[in-house]
């Protein structure tokens, strides 16, 4: 069924909404990466002494199993060592040090998302090149995100990869990725489809000759004057100039 550029509109609103919501879902909530390690006591490990760990951007919360009322949260630190508990939970703590170098990436791309999302509105309400920068804007955001995305999974297999490397004992950790770590991955469907609608609401709002010479600077001296048509019978400049000029 062919979209017209109203349906297309609405769906760019809807993307463009869509697209800043998912994305700051995933930047604020703490459900990026979950774990569940030993814990040790000056480097005797106790076999019924888990904690759980899970972080997002922000923030991290542990949580002692078995015994009530231990959750406990608090601001993400880049820094490993020190009294909030790192000796306990050594690795699950320098994981989330060493992954906090990949939140800029991530930040950027919401940041860059509600400017496509201003720059979409904008441009459906002027019907002007507007919709087209918006259409980058969520190109540039979803570049972003997926860098940013790599990084963080990068330097969670370097720390996994370096713990199993160097120490003896098995199941003493484990992982897995938590639900705003894959919202982060919905969010960059979402974006790279809200720009491919703008750049398809772009062109069909300016499919003629005339529209693109009028958005382009310079167009018009790269063009044939025969090709540029003006007038709703469709005659063009220089054959009426030429029909006048036999008459």
């Amino acid at each position: 069924m062919k979209c017209s550029v109203y349906r297309l509109t609405i769906v760019s609103f809807a993307m463009a909404a869509m697209a800043v919501t998912v994305l700051s879902l995933a930047v604020a909530t703490d459900s990026w990466l979950l774990m569940r390690e030993k814990m040790v006591f000056e480097g005797l490990a106790l076999n019924d002494s888990w904690t759980r760990v899970w972080a997002g951007m922000w923030r991290l919360c542990m949580e002692m199993e078995y015994v009530p009322n231990t959750m406990e949260c608090m601001p993400i630190s880049y820094t490993v060592g020190g009294s909030r508990g790192e000796n306990m939970t050594l690795t699950a703590l320098t994981i989330i040090a060493a992954a906090r170098k990949s939140v800029a990436l991530p930040v950027s791309a919401l940041i860059i998302s509600v400017m496509g999302a201003i720059f979409t509105v904008v441009g459906n309400i002027r019907r002007d090149v507007r919709t087209l920068v918006g259409a980058v804007c969520y190109v540039l955001a979803g570049l972003s995100l997926a860098v940013g995305m790599i990084l963080y999974i990068s330097a969670v297999n370097d720390e996994v990869g370096y713990r199993s490397s160097t120490m003896q004992e098995e199941g003493g950790f484990s992982y897995g990725y938590g639900w705003s770590f894959f919202i982060a991955g919905v969010g960059f469907l979402t974006s790279e489809i809200a720009a491919v609608v703008g750049v398809t609401l772009f062109l069909k709002r300016n499919a003629k000759m005339e529209d693109m010479i009028r958005i382009i600077p310079g167009l018009e001296d790269k063009v044939d004057p025969v090709h540029v048509y003006t007038g709703k019978c469709g005659v063009h400049n220089a054959g009426a100039s030429r029909f006048s000029d036999n008459a």
